[in-house]
């Protein structure tokens, strides 16, 4: 969580957070929602080792926050340039949390086995050098299903999470620019919302704050609380009135969100009351199970493929996530076909 917009939820350098079992904890902002090396090459040495880091820091943190600040302050509209990077700090913001790295490894979890099932069924035609009947692709098939979740453990790409916040942000980015989806900001004359260590919380149309299916869909809304008073929403609706202010009913959906979204604690200004209706639940969101189906086929169908990555500076990064050093070679699995 970005230093600059935990801040703005600060007293003395302090916010007031509660954790799921329900203890609470005045923690120095420094400290609030950290995870170590979350963003650093678990591969690379020197300099390079934090290039994605610095990325965020030079061309995401540095832009963005005086752009959130103009917002809590009440500057709106803004202009083209900073309406840019206000939609640069809530993709970012939905994919570099630990709710969507751990989406991210859910979703691994739940693929893989039939990934694996996949390329069983060619390895066993490879061996026996014949191609397997309908019948025998399935047998095969189901049975690798069944143990696909054995070969998944251990073999994680260390970097492959890091690829996949990079590649999820071109796709959230894009999401909150097609037509019909505005930014609507709404203010409180008195603190009423509190902050998850995500930052961000996605509520679907049918009001609920799952993870799938799928992560992100048009109709998602896109809660940013940047203050105590002030709401930042992406929305494909035109039902929210910027002139009735932020009103208690749309503070409690987007406090529920919160704590819906949080990975761990939900954080608010030491002199605020926790609010009286909102429950924090025992475990982080969980990535549903997939109905899997499965019909045998005569050709293979097309290889998944990424969009390219527009920013020259993140593609370089991304480069580098791709290709290991030449004495650690990369291992299969995670963060490389998802759609988010």
């Amino acid at each position: 969580m970005p230093k600059y917009w935990l801040r703005a939820f600060a007293e003395d350098g302090h916010v007031l957070g509660r954790w799921r079992s329900g203890a609470e904890h005045r923690t120095p902002v420094r400290r609030a929602a950290v995870a170590r090396d979350f963003n650093t090459d678990p591969l690379a040495d020197g300099e390079q080792r934090v290039a994605l880091e610095t990325y965020l820091d030079r061309h995401v943190d540095g832009p963005c926050a005086p752009v959130l600040r103009a917002l809590r302050e009440g500057r709106w509209p803004l202009d083209g340039a900073q309406h840019a990077l206000a939609l640069d700090a809530l993709a970012w913001q939905v994919v570099r949390t630990q709710a969507f790295r751990s989406f991210d490894e859910q979703v691994g979890q739940q693929v893989f086995p039939a990934l694996w099932a996949s390329e069983a069924v060619g390895f066993c035609e490879e061996r026996l050098g014949r191609l397997l009947s309908d019948v025998e692709r399935m047998e095969v098939f189901w049975t690798a299903v069944r143990t696909g979740s054995r070969p998944f453990r251990g073999r994680c790409d260390p970097r492959s999470a890091l690829r996949a916040m990079i590649r999820a942000f071109e796709r959230t980015r894009d999401l909150l620019t097609v037509p019909g989806r505005r930014l609507v900001v709404l203010r409180a004359a008195e603190p009423l919302l509190v902050l998850a260590d995500s930052g961000v919380a996605l509520r679907r149309k049918d009001g609920s704050f799952c993870l799938t299916p799928p992560l992100l869909p048009e109709t998602v809304e896109v809660f940013a609380p940047l203050s105590p008073t002030c709401l930042l929403i992406s929305t494909p609706r035109a039902h929210y009135r910027p002139q009735q202010g932020l009103t208690r009913k749309i503070a409690a959906k987007a406090n529920a969100g919160a704590a819906a979204w949080c990975q761990d604690a939900v954080y608010r200004l030491p002199s605020m009351s926790w609010p009286s209706r909102l429950r924090l639940t025992g475990a982080p969101l969980e990535v549903r199970p997939p109905r899997l189906t499965a019909v045998p086929a005569q050709q293979p169908g097309p290889a998944p493929a990424h969009p390219e990555i527009r920013r020259s500076e993140l593609r370089a990064i991304l480069e580098q996530l791709t290709h290991a050093p030449a004495d650690q070679p990369l291992t299969p699995g995670g963060g490389n076909g998802r759609p988010y």
